[in-house]
Formats: structure tokens, C-alpha cells, sequence
């Protein structure tokens, strides 16, 4: 679920950055774009990790 919620949060920051044209937002909206993708980095070997050990324990 909250992959989910943090794939949703990418498109709209991202389309956000895209569509502004205030600069302190541009900034704002990078800082959490950036701050979102090293979480899901950060996730991902977990994640990984989840679905080896249940497919071994089928």
C-alpha cells in the first residue's frame, strides 16, 4: 500500500514541477521529489528481500 501511495505522490509532484512556474515551489516540489525517491530506493532491497523469502517459503 504504501508503494502505491508513494508511486501516486511521484506522478503528482512531478506533474506539479512540470505545470509550475513559482520558483520557491519548483524548489519545495524537488525537495520532495528527491526526498521520495531515496525512500523508495531505500525500500526496494526490502521489498526484494519480502518477496524472495516468500516465494521460499511456499
Amino acid at each position: 500500500m504504501q508503494d502505491f501511495i508513494r508511486e501516486e505522490n511521484l506522478k503528482l509532484y512531478r506533474r506539479a514541477l512540470v505545470e509550475s512556474t513559482d520558483e520557491e515551489q519548483r524548489k519545495v516540489l524537488l525537495v520532495l521529489l528527491r526526498l521520495l525517491v531515496l525512500e523508495q530506493a531505500a525500500m526496494a532491497p526490502r521489498s526484494q528481500q519480502a518477496q524472495m523469502e516468500s516465494h521460499l517459503s511456499l
